[in-house]
């Protein structure tokens, strides 16, 4: 007690109880009390209102609207319709309340919003075990119980969480008792840990704005968001909710936090544009890839994990290797392709049957079973590819570096001989590792060209296009016998490939 009456004599509260006023006060007191727990509301009354869930205003009441509502004019200069479960508190012995006096009013109150004064009357109030309505706290913490210091004492005790409780209410009237010493030391603890956690969550939006206000070119890269763990789970929320993939709730209720502490509208679209103007989404996002899980980048530990590879000169079956240097290979793809990985041979023999080669860069010279390259590319199960990028199993440097097929350099395969009789059916056939050295990198237009040209140096070309004739004539007069025929169409299908250019592959198969 000796501590509150200190703070008071600190505070210059001076306190004169009149004799001959009592009997007035005691008729105030009536009528506030009934104000208090009837509710009872008349023109002048200075009153605070729940605006919303977030908002608590002080406003003056105006007049009756209707039966149930109340006129009232708050301290934002802003009249509204309000019921009277809205009311949270009637500032008690004012009448006539001139509405441009509530800012003044309000500061004054939140200048005696000292948390310490609750602590004291805490222990004073637990040591005797008793409870106390708003006015009796007004009395013990600021010596008053004038209008100001009761709705002082109502603003510490509404927002108290540590320590008072409510024991008791009676429309407004409330009675509060302390609360144990080992729930306010647990309280207190947690009060600590959600300011801490407030302050990390403030310095964390103002990294995003720092990164949004930044220019394109220094905008941190997706992969620094990663290097901490509470960060990346923000921004991962973030990107779940502007995806519509929320898992949890506690994901959804992080990205809304995120959102209204940046000022943005709680929207799919809001969360897009804020992790496109941190750098976190690309411009041109494609949001179908990211709903559909479809990884679009490599770790770093997996790219290094491939320049490793590359950079490791030795080949386990080099000794298996056929050497197929001397004949003339030609790669065909589209033109945007990135990586070129099959490419075919053809020659003809002394019988005058046909012999085709179909190379395909050989991925095991690099890749490993079980190595995080290989995992990595099981999980992913297949690269994508789009009009616009092309998304591969393995890291860039690998999958265009050592697993593409370069022209006029050696190059590891897996080839499939095939030997075709005259009708166009498969003679024989063998599967073996090889070195080849791509000659041509075409595309179907400039392979249909190259054979409109009938060139004579380009004879290899048109036995593909012969042996393509053939297997289509073939595959034609299979179609009849059912079931078998799927299934050696099939076959032939993975043993040769079939989606090549019209003249040069249609009719291989």
């Amino acid at each position: 007690m000796e501590e509150l009456k200190a703070i008071r004599k600190s505070r210059k509260k001076i306190v004169s109880v009149n004799a001959s006023s009592s009997k007035a006060e005691l008729l105030n007191e009536e009528l506030i009390e009934d104000r208090l727990v009837n509710r009872s509301l008349e023109k002048g009354l200075l009153l605070e209102f729940k605006k919303d869930s977030d908002r608590i205003l002080l406003a003056v009441a105006q007049r009756p609207d209707g039966k149930k509502n109340w006129m009232v004019l708050d301290q934002n200069g802003v009249t509204s319709s309000i019921k009277r479960q809205q009311v949270t508190y009637i500032v008690p012995g004012i009448s006539n309340f001139d509405q441009a006096e509530i800012a003044a009013f309000v500061q004054k109150a939140q200048d005696n919003m000292d948390p310490s004064l609750l602590e004291f009357a805490w222990s004073e109030l637990l040591e005797k075990n008793k409870s106390v309505t708003v006015e009796e706290m007004a009395e013990i913490i600021f010596g008053s119980v004038e209008p100001l210091e009761r709705y002082s004492a109502h603003l510490l005790l509404s927002k108290d969480e540590v320590y008072f409780t409510v024991v008791e209410t009676t429309g407004l009237r409330c009675v509060y008792g302390p609360r144990p010493n080992e729930q306010v030391e647990e309280r207190i603890r947690r009060k600590v840990a959600k300011e801490a956690a407030e302050k990390e969550f403030q310095e964390f939006i103002k990294l995003l704005g720092s990164a949004k206000s930044m220019p394109s070119q220094d905008k941190p890269s997706k992969s620094s968001w990663k290097d901490d763990e509470i960060i990346w789970s923000r921004i991962k929320s973030l990107e779940a909710y502007a995806i519509d993939a929320c898992k949890t709730d506690e994901q959804i209720k992080t990205a809304g936090m995120i959102l209204k502490k940046m000022g943005l509208a709680k929207t799919t679209s809001s969360a897009v544009n804020l992790l496109i103007n941190i750098g976190y989404f690309p411009v041109h996002v494609n949001l179908d890839l990211l709903k559909m899980s479809i990884p679009t980048d490599h770790l770093e530990k997996i790219t290094s994990a491939a320049q490793s590879l590359l950079s490791d000169s030795s080949d386990p079956d080099e000794i298996n290797r056929k050497d197929l240097t001397n004949l003339k290979v030609y790669a065909i793809d589209v033109d945007e392709a990135d990586e070129l990985d099959d490419a075919l041979s053809a020659t003809k023999l002394q019988d005058g049957r046909i012999k085709i080669w179909i190379h395909v860069a050989d991925a095991t010279r690099y890749v490993q079973p079980g190595s995080i390259v290989d995992r990595e590319a099981m999980r992913r199960g297949t690269s994508v590819f789009l009009p616009t990028a092309t998304y591969s199993m393995f890291p860039e440097n690998l999958a265009m570096g050592g697993m593409s097929l370069r022209q006029g350099e050696l190059c590891n395969a897996v080839t499939v001989s095939v030997v075709l009789h005259d009708d166009g059916s498969i003679a024989e056939c063998s599967v073996f590792n090889s070195v080849i050295k791509p000659t041509y990198m075409l595309t179907y237009e400039s392979a249909s060209e190259l054979l409109h040209l009938n060139l004579e140096e380009e004879v290899e070309l048109r036995i593909l296009s012969e042996a393509a004739n053939l297997r289509l004539k073939w595959r034609r007069q299979q179609r009849p016998k059912g079931q078998n025929y799927i299934r050696t169409v099939l076959f032939l299908y993975t043993l040769i490939g079939m989606n090549r250019t019209p003249q040069v592959m249609m009719g291989m198969c």
